[in-house]
């Protein structure tokens, strides 16, 4: 488990309450996770900030 001290986090939070989701590092996440939030119900819907172009390499 890291500390908050090992990288950057990044916090998501969900749209509708604002409680927190989940932490990460940046770029962490590669395609479209769909999180239920635990406090109000609300299904939040994330995409990457930009398309993972070294996989799409990769892949060719």
């Amino acid at each position: 488990m890291h500390s908050s001290n090992d990288f950057a986090c990044v916090s998501m939070k969900c749209a509708s309450c604002r409680a927190l989701l989940f932490k990460s590092e940046p770029g962490a996440i590669a395609g479209v996770i769909e999180i239920k939030c635990r406090r109000c119900g609300t299904f939040n819907c994330l995409r990457p900030a930009s398309p993972n172009t070294t996989a799409d390499r990769a892949a060719a």
